[in-house]
């Protein structure tokens, strides 16, 4: 296909090349020439996948990216490698955040167990469904990974037991004591 008549195509990209294609004219081709100082042939070439001449760079896709603020590029590119993007939260540092994200990953889930059922009622499942349902199971890994993220923002050292005796968080009792059972020899208070 030549510059002229390669046509947008609306498809779930898992190539990076035909990502980036369909970034680029979705951005514009004449205005992404522009702020990459490029001819608008060259672009038009470097953003067809069916062109050998000129050719895409990693520096031409990281400028695409970044410009258009769009990340189908890399998500192709993880997905072609085995593997899933995912946008990391910017900052995460309540429990409420924890929660919403575990709605999330079950609102996801349901999608694409619904996608299942649905493409299974026939008894047949086609490419157009799998792909569908794969699409949506793609989109529940991400939540998932997703909440790793979330997680990980309130992971915290745990002080180690001399500190937390000293802060007053741990008591030791003695056997001794009458009103506390043989079985308990440090208690934690929650603070």
């Amino acid at each position: 296909m030549s510059k002229l008549t390669l046509k947008r195509e609306s498809l779930s990209c898992t190539n990076p090349l035909y990502a980036a294609h369909a970034l680029g004219h979705d951005y514009g081709v004449e205005k992404l020439a522009k702020d990459l100082f490029q001819q608008p042939g060259v672009m038009y070439n470097k953003l067809n996948p069916e062109n050998d001449s000129n050719h895409l760079y990693l520096r031409d896709a990281i400028h695409l990216t970044d410009l258009a603020d769009d990340d189908r590029i890399v998500s192709a590119w993880c997905h072609s490698r085995g593997g899933v993007f995912v946008k990391l939260p910017e900052a995460v540092n309540c429990d409420e955040e924890l929660s919403d994200q575990l709605l999330m990953i079950s609102e996801q889930m349901g999608i694409a167990l619904a996608e299942i059922r649905d493409s299974r009622a026939d008894g047949v499942i086609t490419p157009d469904e799998f792909e569908r349902i794969g699409r949506e199971l793609t989109n529940t890994v991400r939540e998932v990974l997703s909440l790793k993220a979330v997680v990980s923002s309130q992971v915290r050292e745990l002080p180690d037991f001399e500190e937390r005796q000293l802060a007053g968080v741990i008591h030791t009792t003695k056997l001794s004591d009458p009103l506390i059972g043989s079985e308990t020899l440090t208690k934690e208070r929650t603070a």
